[in-house]
């Protein structure tokens, strides 16, 4: 029973700011007040209104599109490389795509400017490409890791015995048995390449700005309730994700793993 209340009370603690967000974006007025008595949409047109803010919305969308499918597809042939085959070091080479998670975020931004100045493609949209496709794989490589444990290696043998090639067996038995990681990997990919700032500010300079970015510079220059409701619509955007996550067993995988 003190577990269950104790839960309740982080589940209330961890929640309010963002109820508080959403509450705050309703304002008419042009400073942060509560309680927010009069209603009003005024600052979502605002938010609108502002083309920075699409821009770099849809930058981030892109950027995360990209960087979720890259990863999907290099997470896939990773995982099932560590699942099927036994190699001596498995442990060791599963340690190291588990790496980039254990890195300081700074660390990691200096090491990937310093790559991606190397080899030219710096302050590009490749180079935001590779720095988020690096930071999401692992977290892809573990839902599909664990969605592939669960499907039985027999089926893969059985495709091959009646004449189907490796590739085909990848394609048309493995592939569809194990979408629903794969898809649970995307899904978590696009939400933590949306929402990553540390490093793409050391990847570009104000030629790519993603909308964690343009935040942050708006509000180096001014405060108001416009950044208020582009959380909001950020929250809302946020949620529906980690719903079809949760539909898509990403959830459920991740708690198994």
């Amino acid at each position: 029973m003190i577990l269950r209340v104790f839960n309740w009370l982080m589940i209330v603690f961890m929640l309010a700011p963002l109820a508080l967000i959403v509450w705050m974006s309703f304002t008419p007025t042009a400073m942060f007040r509560l309680p927010v008595d009069n209603f009003s949409l005024r600052w979502y047109r605002e938010a609108f209104n502002y083309p920075g803010f699409l821009n770099s919305f849809l930058l981030s969308a892109r950027l995360a599109l990209i960087s979720g499918l890259l990863s999907s597809a290099l997470a896939f042939f990773a995982a099932y490389g560590l699942v099927r085959y036994r190699i001596p070091g498995r442990a060791a080479r599963e340690g190291l795509f588990m790496a980039p998670l254990l890195i300081p975020a700074v660390v990691f931004g200096v090491a990937m400017l310093q790559f991606v100045n190397g080899i030219g493609l710096y302050n590009s949209f490749w180079a935001l490409v590779i720095a988020h496709t690096t930071i999401v794989t692992p977290y892809t490589i573990r839902t599909i890791h664990a969605q592939l444990r669960a499907v039985p290696e027999e089926l893969e043998l059985a495709a091959m015995n009646l004449g189907a090639s490796h590739a085909a067996t990848l394609w048309r038995i493995t592939l569809p048995l194990c979408r629903r990681g794969v898809l649970a990997g995307f899904l978590l990919s696009f939400i933590i390449s949306f929402a990553e700032v540390t490093v793409t500010i050391f990847m570009t300079g104000p030629a790519y700005q993603t909308l964690p970015i343009r935040i942050y510079n708006y509000l180096t220059d001014q405060v108001d309730p416009t950044v208020v409701a582009i959380s909001a619509m950020l929250i809302g955007l946020s949620l529906a994700l980690i719903v079809l996550l949760d539909r898509a067993g990403g959830l459920k995988t991740l708690r198994r793993k």
